[in-house]
């Protein structure tokens, strides 16, 4: 059977302590309550190393589906005018390439 968190305990920290203590939970990608509890029962929560690929990958998801969703479009009609359509996606698709490829050079 699986234990609930029903227990609560207070700790007070300075305004500094408390924004380090968020930064660094931010740096692991946990929430702060997460990453508190971690630290408390002896776990070192090592900061994610390549958050800037996360915006990438959402860009690239939206991206893909708006590629999806054009091809859906062009497969059930017949010539509708999508080709400015599709230049922009790929517009997009492009710089987002370039900026990964920008910060994968960087390193």
């Amino acid at each position: 059977m699986r234990d609930h968190r029903t227990r609560a305990m207070l700790v007070r920290f300075t305004p500094a302590e408390i924004e380090a203590v968020r930064e660094r939970a931010r740096a692991c990608g946990r929430p702060v309550a997460r990453y508190a509890r971690e630290v408390l029962l002896g776990a070192t929560p090592r900061a994610r190393r390549n958050t800037s690929a996360d915006e990438a990958l959402r860009q690239l998801a939206r991206i893909g589906n708006n590629l999806n969703q054009l091809a859906h479009i062009a497969n059930a009609t017949e010539r509708l005018p999508i080709e400015a359509k599709v230049d922009t996606v790929l517009a997009e698709l492009m710089a987002v390439a370039s900026r990964i490829a920008g910060d994968v050079e960087a390193r």
